[in-house]
């Protein structure tokens, strides 16, 4: 696969794997967490790569689900 992940990114998609496939919000502390905006920034990018289906509230911006595509497995060698 010829697609840089970050250590996070990584770890974002292992997440998910670990619930299943798809991982639903809360992603972490959402409001609290000094991380959020690159947790969104990286769910983007993921998205963007094909890596993840990102499901979002209605109206809103926020991503209420996470589901690995076949990319995404493949990205974390569960091919």
């Amino acid at each position: 696969m010829s697609i840089d992940l970050t250590e996070y990114q990584r770890e974002l998609l292992a997440r998910v794997l670990q619930h299943g496939g798809v991982l639903a919000a809360p992603f972490g502390h959402p409001g609290d967490d000094s991380l959020e905006e690159a947790l969104l920034e990286d769910i983007d990018a993921l998205e963007a790569e094909g890596l993840i289906t990102v499901e979002r509230s209605r109206g809103h911006e926020a991503p209420e689900r996470l589901s690995l595509t076949e990319a995404g497995y493949d990205a974390l060698g569960m091919s």
